[in-house]
């Protein structure tokens, strides 16, 4: 019987093994040296939006490391992996590389982060987090301060944020659990994956997509949130939905918000306040922080008193007596505020209850903007609406109906909906129609609101490498070529392009357009200094002229990135060349061409293939010949012109000339008649 139980767990344990070894066979390959398992998910380590799976370094198995596998349709921030790509940056979780590679189990390319293995796991291993610490409450989180707050400094002097700062993103980096970090923060657009607690007032407003890039104030307010998890063992405000939340924020503070409750020590009450102050200009900076974690007492912050009114104003039977509240309102009753501030009413509760005529006479300017701008009654109201909301809120972000997001976050917005003809419409008009531009002017900001009318401009070029495409990678700098042809091949960089097409064109049909409006404005952002002109051809109304365009490009890529030979492609755009040839004027060459293309298109070398399509030297003397036969056709044409011109006189003048030698000739014979006769009667008499 024991025996029979050993040989049991045998064949368990070899089956076990025999399924690693399979699980472990199917991997993917990322940047030729990291085997990145599909079969060996590592759940404990997984993101919101990017699953873990083991990995290895072929080059150093003994290399712990273990990989993020993004999702391809969410753009990453990619300034992050150009920046700590490869370095060991204090209070961050340690990014080893990055690389697309082909995932099976989605049938397509994605990007996938190489990250070194946290070998002490998760700090938090659930929602509920539990008693992380043995110390009292006050030490222990004056203990974490300093090392999660070097994280923080380490990328504010890179330029960058973090984003996504909260208790379930912190791991040992150690077994003993001594030292710890932040976790991931380029898998996902910045604060895509963040809970309301941790995020400020102003970006709790927001989609998850238009939170934006942010400052290193929000990673700090997101900091403090955390410190007050970590310190009670849970989040306070888990019961609470995002919007219940973010009005109690908006009516009690973030620091009342979260802390409700709960009993905190005065030691740490200093560092919360200073934290959690919702006036950016009042919160901790890093230095502030700093200097509280090296034991100097700071003065307390005083939450800066909001400006009320002494009566209210009743919007929606809620009575408000604030300009921060009665916005919020407008935002979430749009209809209904269209009527409200029209009236007078609004007007009159700001002038008498805040003493502000300039904030009234601003909003009497906006209804009569939107009366000229636009010419329907929603347009109309939407956007006087949106700028009054602006005015009673100017950190807010920018509302209209359903829609909210802070305008940096603009491009994360394009890149979200950019399957969305409706949001990407509607995303457009806020472009084209100065809901942007009103935002920046009320923040004053001169370099943006230029940008915005560049943007205007862009828009308003429909051509290829132009237009709402444009504008998508121009502020997308991770976001691949969204192009039906290769989206599935994740082209983020101009280098790998080439080789995507030419997998397309071994089974494309021969008349899809090789460059559409994708890849075009991908090349002209990616790549687009060395081909400007050539991408003006494309939209020439001459065939011959955008098809060479087309080639002069490809043969750039190539020569810049390679390979040596694409004969697929060539193959492929080979078949469209014929207005190319059809260009030259003489016959012979042209006969000459279509005989030869055949024998070049099989190098695949688009240089050669511009060459000999478009020989400079070949194409003066086609155009010198033509002048000339241009010039001798013009003089035969005149000549027969004159000729055709002058039928009619030239009969005249041949009639007269015939009368006149008729004549001539007629009296030639009657004079030889006579000399006949007298010679004839002198010889008989």
């Amino acid at each position: 019987m024991t025996e029979t139980k050993t040989e049991t767990k045998q064949t368990q344990s070899s089956a076990s093994l025999d399924s690693y070894v399979t699980r472990k066979e199917q991997f993917a390959l990322v940047r030729g040296k990291y085997r990145v398992y599909s079969g060996l998910p590592v759940p404990m380590l997984d993101m919101p939006n990017a699953k873990a799976f083991q990995a290895e370094d072929v080059t150093a198995p003994d290399h712990k490391i273990f990989a993020l596998v993004c999702k391809p349709d969410l753009p990453i921030r990619k300034d992050h992996i150009k920046a700590r790509n490869g370095l060991k940056v204090d209070g961050l979780l340690p990014l080893v590389d990055a690389g697309t590679a082909f995932w099976q189990p989605i049938s397509r390319k994605t990007m996938i982060l190489l990250y070194e293995m946290p070998l002490g796991g998760r700090v938090v291993q659930s929602k509920t987090y539990g008693k992380i610490l043995p110390e009292e409450e006050a030490e222990k989180i004056s203990k974490w301060v300093r090392p999660l707050l070097v994280g923080i400094s380490n990328l504010a002097v890179r330029g960058l944020t973090h984003r996504a700062i909260r208790p379930d993103n912190l791991f040992y980096m150690d077994a003993e659990k001594t030292k710890v970090v932040w976790g991931d923060c380029i898998a996902a657009p910045p604060g895509y994956d963040q809970p309301s607690a941790f995020e400020t007032i102003e970006t709790s407003m927001c989609q998850a997509a238009g939170k934006g890039n942010g400052t290193t104030a929000d990673d700090l307010y997101a900091f403090g949130a955390t410190l007050i998890c970590l310190g009670i063992g849970y989040n306070p405000v888990e019961s609470l939905s995002d919007t219940e939340l973010l009005e109690l924020k908006i009516y009690k503070g973030s620091y009342a918000a979260l802390i409700g409750e709960e009993r905190v020590p005065l030691a740490l009450i200093e560092l919360f306040r200073g934290l959690l102050a919702d006036n950016i200009n009042q919160r901790w900076d890093i230095s502030s922080t700093q200097l509280w974690a090296d034991g100097r007492r700071l003065t307390p912050v005083q939450a800066k008193t909001v400006r009320t009114s002494q009566r209210p104003f009743l919007f929606n039977n809620v009575e408000f007596f604030t300009y921060r509240t009665l916005a919020y309102a407008f935002a979430k009753n749009w209809d209904m505020a269209a009527d409200v501030i029209r009236s007078e009413k609004l007007l009159a509760w700001i002038e008498h209850g805040f003493d502000d005529k300039e904030t009234a006479d601003a909003i009497r300017k906006s209804i009569d903007m939107a009366l000229v701008r636009f010419s329907t009654k929603e347009k109309q109201d939407d956007f006087f609406v949106a700028r009054t909301c602006m005015l009673l809120d100017p950190s807010a972000p920018l509302r209209i109906r359903n829609c909210a997001f802070l305008p940096d976050a603009l491009g994360t917005m394009l890149a979200i909906n950019v399957n969305d003809d409706k949001k990407t419409k509607m995303l457009i008009g806020l472009i084209a129609t100065g809901y942007l531009e009103s935002w920046y002017e009320f923040h004053q900001d001169m370099v943006s609101e230029q940008n915005i009318k560049n943007m205007q401009i862009t828009l308003q070029k429909p051509g290829k490498g132009m237009g709402i495409e444009r504008l998508l990678y121009d502020l997308n700098e991770g976001l691949p070529c969204q192009s039906p042809l290769v989206v599935k091949d994740y082209v983020d960089e101009a280098r790998d392009l080439l080789p995507a097409l030419e997998e397309v064109a071994k089974k494309a049909n021969p008349k899809t357009e090789p460059i559409d409006r994708h890849i075009a404005a991908f090349i002209a952002v990616r790549f687009g200094s060395k081909v400007l002109e050539q991408i003006s051809w494309l939209n020439s109304p001459k065939e011959n002229v955008a098809i060479q365009g087309m080639l002069n490009i490809f043969a750039a890529l190539q020569r810049t990135f390679g390979p040596d030979h694409l004969y697929a492609m060539c193959s492929w755009i080979g078949g469209m060349v014929v207005p190319v040839i059809d260009s030259y004027h003489n016959l012979e060459k042209r006969q000459q061409l279509e005989k030869n293309l055949p024998k070049i298109i099989r190098k695949g070398n688009f240089s050669e293939l511009c060459a000999f399509l478009d020989d400079r030297q070949e194409r003066l003397y086609d155009l010198s010949y033509f002048e000339q036969a241009k010039k001798e056709y013009a003089r035969l044409s005149e000549e027969i012109e004159f000729l055709d011109g002058n039928r009619e006189k030239r009969e005249q003048e041949g009639l007269m000339l015939g009368n006149q030698v008729a004549a001539v000739v007629s009296f030639g014979i009657a004079v030889l008649t006579m000399f006949l006769l007298l010679i004839t009667r002198l010889l008989r008499g």
